[in-house]
């Protein structure tokens, strides 16, 4: 049995992002604000911010952080 993300389509995740909402994600990710954090000032999911931070990490476009800094 394989397993589908998003399958059911029932998250109303916004997964558009503003020039704005992509500068406060980056300065906020490199003064290493966690994840939930950074989802409460963008007023978003912090699943949206989580993707977002997944995308970002794939293309290279943010740095890795210490492990301490990775919590939600």
């Amino acid at each position: 049995m394989n397993y589908f993300l998003f399958e059911a389509d029932d998250h109303d995740l916004d997964l558009v992002f503003s020039e704005e909402e992509l500068e406060v994600f980056r300065d906020q990710w490199k003064k290493n604000v966690s994840v939930t954090e950074i989802a409460e000032t963008m007023k978003r999911k912090i699943s949206e911010v989580a993707l977002l931070v997944f995308d970002h990490a794939e293309r290279g476009l943010i740095k890795k952080r210490d492990k301490d800094v990775h919590r939600l």
